[in-house]
């Protein structure tokens, strides 16, 4: 990795109780993600968002086929979670089932999986209650807004019309959207999108992105559903990063 004076030993992340382990601890996790480079903006972003801030600026620097429509789907119902009794998340009623937000559901909880293992590695920089599954994810409150987010529907309506959720929402999305222009990772809408000649979409612009530290993610690796919801082909010292010819939409 990365990082300033070379990786860390776990002897230091764990058990070293000097002042600056901590800060070492959290460089550590971003180094992880390769996001070294949006410490400060990651780090001002307020609890319990950090993780997911994190994982989502790795999801869409590494797969080309995620859209505005899903930040904005993932952003607003983890805003919306905070809000929502166990009775009000049963109750909700869905329109439809759609594939796609299955999947980029499953995408998520596994990412946050990942976040876990991550934060332990690292000596737990981040508070673990912070990034649980059931405190910033629910499934069919997701389905809710990726169908709303699909149908082009206003941040207002997204947020359920709360001008604190409003203002947390630009932020947030603003965090996520400026680190992923470090990796020449451009957020757009699925409008801005084009048809391939596979009957499937692609960005347009789309091509092979050069990250900072000089790797390609060039999108050559297998599926991620080839070996289940978020996997992915690893390549020699870097992850690929996903080629939109290879699917995601429904």
């Amino acid at each position: 990795m990365n990082i300033p004076g070379g990786t860390p030993s776990l002897n230091l992340l764990w058990l070293n109780q000097e002042l600056g382990t901590q800060a070492l601890r959290m460089d550590t996790l971003l180094a992880c993600f390769d996001l070294l480079s949006s410490r400060e903006e990651l780090q001002a972003v307020e609890m319990p968002f950090q993780a997911l801030c994190c994982l989502l600026t790795y999801l869409f620097v590494q797969v080309d086929t995620l859209c505005l429509e899903d930040l904005h789907a993932f952003i607003a119902q983890a805003l919306c979670l905070q809000g929502k009794s166990a009775m009000q998340l049963e109750a909700l009623q869905l329109d439809c089932v759609d594939p796609r937000a299955v999947q980029l559901g499953a995408l998520l909880v596994r990412g946050l999986t990942m976040v876990v293992l991550v934060n332990s590695v690292c000596g737990w920089p981040l508070r673990v209650g912070d990034f649980m599954p059931w405190n910033v994810f629910d499934g069919k409150l997701f389905h809710e807004k990726y169908l709303q987010s699909e149908k082009g529907c206003a941040v207002e309506v997204l947020v359920e019309q709360n001008r604190s959720r409003l203002s947390t929402f630009h932020s947030l999305k603003s965090v996520v959207c400026k680190a992923c222009l470090r990796e020449d990772r451009h957020i757009v809408s699925r409008q801005q999108w084009r048809p391939h000649h596979s009957g499937q979409w692609e960005r347009q612009g789309s091509s092979s992105h050069r990250t900072s530290s000089g790797y390609s993610r060039s999108g050559q690796g297998q599926h991620w559903r080839d070996q289940g919801p978020g996997s992915r082909q690893h390549a020699p010292e870097r992850w690929k990063r996903h080629s939109p010819s290879s699917g995601w939409s429904s």
